[in-house]
């Protein structure tokens, strides 16, 4: 009898306690993300987790969502970084949020709503679940046109970030399950400028900001007109270049080789003609003697008679 009422007992409550196993899951960290007017007049909530490596994958897990949420999306990261929404089917109740996720780390992103009267804008992040957190960190950032923003708890540091906006980082701590935690934001709002607005906006339309102004594009140089038509002008000048270069080329080998010529007709080699021996006149003997006689003599050389001449 004993037996079979334990039995009964253990399966009325077999139920309860698969569901208690199922839900008592452990994040390794919580990374709290407040950005409150960011693109819209509400508090974008952005909550990445990280299960511990032991964890049993895929694991679900349940998230408390304020009242008057308006839920975006729950997602993973892929073993490569990429975060995607793909195998991943929310189940948005009242005040929480259920998923499973096949990768240790996910983010779930949702708009929480903010008291707002006149410049004054507050709310508060409160977190509750059956989730135990080894470190929760809060960060809240700063909307742009913002001014005289209080947390409570106050924040650890002030930082500035690479986007230009102010971040308060809250002390980073352990929350147990079941335990709650609360941060009270309020902050003045002067102007009614959204963060995302000045994020995308050129710096002349930036409020407040010391811009340096932008020229109108009626007075602005046209600096890719002008790049364009300097590469054009190179490329006419490198073919003008060239195509000079290669005739001058041309016209020096041309130059090189020399250039046949007639063969001059050698003037007819006059034959010299020997002038004629002037014929001796005088006489070879002498007339009177009979001794010979030279051309050159004009007396014999033996009796002195005068040579004659027989011209």
């Amino acid at each position: 009898m004993k037996r079979t009422l334990f039995l009964l007992i253990a399966f009325l409550f077999l139920p309860t306690m698969m569901v208690q196993a199922q839900t008592a899951v452990t994040l390794q960290s919580l990374d709290v993300e407040l950005w409150p007017d960011y693109d819209r007049e509400a508090v974008l909530v952005l909550l990445t987790g990280a299960l511990p490596a032991d964890t049993a994958l895929p694991a679900t897990l349940t998230f408390p969502l304020p009242e008057g949420t308006d839920f975006n999306v729950a997602a993973h990261f892929t073993p490569q970084g990429n975060l995607t929404d793909q195998g991943i089917t929310p189940q948005v109740t009242d005040n929480q949020v259920t998923f499973t996720t096949p990768n240790l780390r996910f983010r779930v992103e949702y708009y929480q709503p903010y008291a707002a009267s006149n410049t004054q804008r507050s709310f508060t992040f409160s977190w509750q679940s059956d989730m135990a957190i080894e470190q929760m960190n809060v960060t809240l950032q700063q909307p742009f046109a913002a001014t005289e923003v209080n947390t409570v708890p106050p924040a650890s540091n002030v930082v500035e970030g690479q986007d230009g906006l102010t971040y308060h980082v809250l002390p980073s701590h352990a929350v147990a399950a079941g335990d709650s935690y609360n941060l009270e934001v309020g902050y003045t709002m002067s102007v009614a400028t959204l963060t995302v607005d000045f994020l995308v906006q050129d710096e002349e339309d930036v409020p407040i900001l010391d811009a340096v102004p932008v020229q109108d594009e009626e007075t602005a140089f046209d600096w890719p007109t002008l790049l364009i038509g300097l590469g054009v002008l190179i490329l006419v000048g490198t073919a003008v270049w060239y195509i000079i270069n290669q005739r001058n080329a041309s016209q020096s080998r041309r130059s090189a080789k020399p250039k046949p010529q007639r063969a001059r007709k050698q003037p007819a080699k006059k034959t010299a003609v020997a002038a004629p021996k002037p014929s001796s006149t005088k006489a070879n003997f002498c007339h009177q003697c009979g001794e010979s006689l030279q051309a050159t003599d004009k007396f014999c050389r033996n009796c002195g008679t005068k040579v004659k001449d027989f011209s």
